[in-house]
C-alpha cells in the first residue's frame, strides 16, 4: 500500500443502528434492523430504508472527509446488499448507493473498503456499538449461511474489483471466534478452523475478479496471536489483518482520567498491533473511538469532551506501526463526541492534512 490509510467508517448507512440514527427507531420498540422490519412491516420498512439510503450519506460528506485529510471510507454492508426476498423478510438492494460512494470517492481521491458486516444467523458481534448488545453467532451452524456470504463477496469483487476507488474487501466485520481458555473450557463463538477455511475460500473467490493490488482484509477476532502461519504461502497476496481497538467496556477497559489508566490503554493498543505485525501481516485498525471509562460523577460534559479529545490524539500516536486506521464513525445524528468523527477528529484536522 503506497499511502497510509486515514479513514472513517460509514456505520449506520446500510445497516441501520439505533445509536447512529435513533430517529429511525423512535417509537417502534425495535433495537436493531431486523426487529424494525418486523414492527413496521416490509413495505413501510423498505420505504423508510430507501429514504435513509438516499439522504444519510451524500457527496457533501465525501467532500468534507477529503477536506479534513481523510483518504478512505470503510463501508459496513449487510449480506443482503444485492437485495433479498423471502416469505419472512424483504430487503431492498443498496448496490446503487455503493456505486455512488465509489464515484464520490474517486472524485475526491479517496478509496473505499467494502466490509461484509452481517451474515445470516449472525457472527456474534454487534459492530462495536456502545449501546447495542452482543448477539448470538449461529452463522457457522447455518446450512446456507456460508454459501450466501461467499456469493455476496464474490459478487462485490466482480462488480467493483477493478475500480480505482476500491481499496479492497473485508471478508467479515468482527466475528466472535471460539478460543480455548484452558484444558476443559472453550469459549462460545465460531470455531477457528471454520473461520480459517472460510477466509481461504473467500480469498480465492474474490481474487478471481479483484487484482492483487487491492487488499483482502480479515478480522483478528480479538486474538491477533491466533493467526500464526495463516495465509503464509506465496499464493496469498496483499492480505491485511484488522484489529478493533475499543476501550469503553470489557475487562480491558481502563479509567483514562488517571495517568496509569491512560498509559495502560495506550499500551494495549501498541501491544496488539505489535502481535499482529510480528506475524508478518500489514495491519488496519478497522474500528476505534474516543470512548473510554471516565470515572467520577463530578465530571462535567466539557471535562468529558476534553478527556476524549486527549484520548483520541494519544491513540493516533499508537497507530504508527499500523498501515492505517478507520475511526468509528463518520457521523451520528446526535453528534456523539466520542464516536462522531466530525466532532472527535476536527481538532486534529490540520495534523492529518500534513
Amino acid at each position: 500500500m503506497s499511502d497510509r490509510i486515514r479513514g472513517v467508517n460509514l456505520s449506520g448507512w446500510f445497516i441501520l443502528e439505533p445509536w447512529v440514527t435513533p430517529s429511525l427507531f423512535a417509537a417502534t420498540g425495535a433495537s436493531n434492523d431486523g426487529e424494525l422490519q418486523q414492527v413496521l412491516g416490509a413495505v413501510a420498512y423498505n420505504e423508510r430504508v430507501r429514504e435513509h439510503y438516499e439522504t444519510f450519506i451524500s457527496e457533501a460528506d465525501f467532500k468534507r472527509m477529503s477536506a479534513m485529510g481523510l483518504n478512505a471510507a470503510r463501508i459496513p454492508l449487510p449480506w443482503h446488499v444485492f437485495g433479498s426476498q423471502t416469505d419472512r423478510e424483504s430487503y431492498i438492494s443498496c448496490i446503487d448507493y455503493i456505486d455512488r460512494a465509489l464515484e464520490w470517492a474517486e472524485k475526491y481521491e479517496m478509496r473505499v473498503l467494502l466490509d461484509l458486516a452481517t451474515v445470516p444467523g449472525g457472527q456474534g458481534d454487534a459492530n462495536g456499538s456502545s449501546v447495542t448488545p452482543d448477539i448470538v453467532g449461529d452463522w457457522h451452524s447455518s446450512v446456507s449461511g456460508r454459501a450466501v456470504a461467499l456469493e455476496t463477496l464474490e459478487r462485490l469483487a466482480e462488480r467493483y474489483g477493478e475500480r480505482d476507488g476500491l481499496l479492497g474487501i473485508e471478508l467479515l466485520d468482527s466475528p466472535v471466534m471460539s478460543v480455548r481458555k484452558n484444558l476443559f473450557t472453550v469459549t462460545e463463538g465460531i470455531p477457528s478452523h471454520y473461520l480459517r477455511n472460510f477466509y481461504r475460500d473467500a480469498y480465492e473467490a474474490i481474487r478471481r475478479h479483484m487484482p492483487s493490488r487491492k487488499v483482502i482484509v480479515f478480522s483478528d477476532s480479538g486474538h491477533p496471536g491466533a493467526w500464526k502461519r495463516f495465509m503464509a504461502g506465496d499464493r496469498y497476496q496483499n492480505v491485511v489483518m484488522d484489529l478493533h481497538l475499543y476501550h469503553f467496556r470489557d475487562e480491558t477497559a481502563q479509567d483514562i482520567t488517571t495517568p496509569r489508566g491512560l498509559a495502560a490503554a495506550l499500551g494495549r493498543n501498541k501491544d496488539l498491533i505489535r502481535r499482529a505485525t510480528d506475524l508478518g501481516f500489514p495491519v488496519f485498525v478497522g474500528e476505534w473511538s474516543g470512548a473510554a471509562v471516565l470515572a467520577g460523577s463530578s465530571l462535567t460534559p466539557e471535562g468529558r469532551r476534553a478527556y476524549e479529545r486527549v484520548f483520541v490524539s494519544n491513540q493516533l500516536a499508537t497507530f504508527d506501526d499500523a498501515d492505517g486506521w478507520f475511526f468509528q464513525t463518520w457521523k451520528t445524528e446526535r453528534r456523539i463526541a466520542a464516536w462522531d468523527a466530525r466532532v472527535a477528529l476536527a481538532p486534529l484536522e490540520r495534523a492529518m492534512m500534513e
